[in-house]
């Protein structure tokens, strides 16, 4: 038991306890796609946690990165402003 409790990091608490809400508000409300909603949310955080997927382990989004190959201090020429009145 401690050792897996050991594995419980910020982003799969996170999503648990999600999960949890969502479960208990199924079973409260007597609705079926509510509890198939939590009960699909725990094991992507699970199967999320154990590959490292998703948003919160570094997965998340677009993230630019600074290629000093690319910058080509040549291309950048003078710009030409017009003054719109």
């Amino acid at each position: 038991m401690q050792k897996l409790l050991s594995k419980i990091d910020f982003t799969l608490a996170f999503r648990l306890i999600l999960s949890a809400a969502m479960l208990y508000t199924g079973y409260q409300q007597n609705d079926k796609m509510t509890l198939m909603f939590g009960l699909f949310l725990a094991i992507y955080a699970i199967i999320g946690n154990k590959y490292k997927v998703g948003c919160g382990y570094n997965g998340c989004g677009y993230t630019p990165r600074y290629d000093a190959k690319k910058d080509q201090k040549e291309d950048a020429k003078e710009i030409d402003y017009t003054e719109i009145k």
